[in-house]
């Protein structure tokens, strides 16, 4: 999988909100930035048949108008499958409503599926893609991370809870919320993921959802298999 990384910002800092690619197809979240980001990269919208939502704050889903727009204009022929959770459907056309009234209504319904999740976990197989969607502890909202073919894990918005070792525990690369340096109810900190690492030390970090405080204190770290990354960037795995 060719994975590239849009946003590793928290909605208070300077760089994209957390987002990320994989196979130019498979988008994880669409908060602010990641279209600029993806036309920034030289990305055909078009490509794009996938989208996984891991909860419903601004700062994951505010991107979604901006991406139906675009598609709009480019007149695309295939189904785009949106997998979140609950009242995600609802909330994301409420949110396309606001700004543009009733004129997405039959593009919506002609070109867009929304998958809405209610378990603990599911699974779904699609284009050749295994997906596993995993409910993570982000306090006051329903949240979920992901595992993409056994390899490539995706925690979300999370404090340190069972899903997110399950994510550990089952990926080889990990993109992982390292919002804080000593974590909470919201988000882990360097304290959790370093925890992790301590016990999966053959796992690989790329930390994401920065705040700008955050990542000056990483940025001087050197820790093995602890990443400390900018938007844009690209791995295979």
């Amino acid at each position: 999988m060719k994975v590239q990384i849009l946003g590793t910002g928290a909605i208070y800092s300077k760089r994209n909100c957390a987002s990320l690619i994989i196979d130019k197809k498979i988008l994880f979240d669409i908060g602010p930035g990641t279209i600029k980001q993806l036309l920034k990269e030289n990305y055909d919208l078009k490509e794009i048949n996938t989208i996984l939502i891991s909860h419903l704050h601004s700062d994951h889903i505010l991107d979604f108008p901006i991406f139906i727009v675009n598609l709009e204009v480019l007149n695309i022929n295939h189904k785009v499958r949106v997998i979140g959770p609950v009242n995600m459907k609802e909330k994301l056309l409420k949110l396309l409503e606001l700004m543009y009234g009733n004129y997405f209504d039959n593009f919506i319904n002609k070109n867009f599926e929304f998958i809405e999740v209610k378990e603990n976990n599911y699974d779904i197989l699609y284009n050749n893609y295994k997906i596993n969607m995993l409910k993570v502890n982000h306090e006051g909202i329903e949240a979920y991370g992901f595992i993409i073919n056994d390899k490539l894990g995706l925690t979300g918005d999370s404090s340190i809870c069972d899903g997110v070792q399950e994510i550990f525990s089952n990926s080889k690369v990990i993109v992982a919320d390292c919002s804080l340096i000593k974590g909470d109810n919201y988000h882990m900190g360097f304290n959790d993921i370093k925890n992790l690492l301590k016990e999966k030390k053959e796992k690989i970090v790329m930390a994401t959802h920065l705040r700008d405080d955050t990542r000056e204190l990483l940025a001087a770290k050197k820790i093995k298999n602890f990443n400390v990354v900018e938007d844009g960037y690209y791995f295979d795995i």
